[in-house]
C-alpha cells in the first residue's frame, strides 16, 4: 500500500494539478467590469436655512435659560441677605427696645410669610 502511494505521489509531482483556460486573462478585465454594477452619482441632498441655524439656535436658547436662571438665583440670595441683614439689625437694637415691640416684629414678619403656630394647626384638624 505504501509502494503504490509513492508512484502516485511521483507521477504527480511532476504535474501541476491546476490549469488556467485559455486567453482566460485577456479578456478578464473587460468581463469583470461589464459584471460590475453601473456607478450612478448620489443625488445632493438639500438642507434648508432652519437646519443650518437649528444648532446655533439650540446653544442661544441654552445660553439664554443660564443666564436667566443665575439672574433669578442671585435676586433670592440678595432678598435673604437683606432679611439677614434686618433680623441681626433687630437683635443689635434688642437691647434699646422693649421686649413687646420686639415680639411685634417677629409676628409681623411671620404674618407676612403666612405661618401659622402649631396651635392653630391643630385647632384646624
Amino acid at each position: 500500500m505504501l509502494e503504490t502511494e509513492k508512484n502516485i505521489l511521483e507521477e504527480l509531482r511532476d504535474r501541476r494539478p491546476f490549469r488556467v483556460p485559455e486567453g482566460y486573462f485577456e479578456g478578464f478585465t473587460d468581463d469583470f467590469m461589464s459584471r460590475l454594477p453601473k456607478k450612478t452619482a448620489p443625488e445632493a441632498k438639500v438642507i434648508s436655512l432652519y437646519d443650518r441655524v437649528k444648532p446655533w439656535l439650540y446653544l442661544a436658547a441654552t445660553f439664554a435659560g443660564i443666564i436667566i436662571l443665575f439672574n433669578i438665583f442671585n435676586k433670592t440670595s440678595e432678598m435673604a441677605k437683606d432679611e439677614i441683614i434686618v433680623l441681626t439689625s433687630t437683635n443689635v437694637d434688642m437691647e434699646e427696645d422693649d421686649e413687646d415691640e420686639f415680639l411685634e416684629f417677629i409676628t409681623d414678619l411671620y404674618a407676612s410669610y403666612n405661618v401659622h403656630s402649631y396651635g392653630d394647626y391643630l385647632i384646624d384638624n
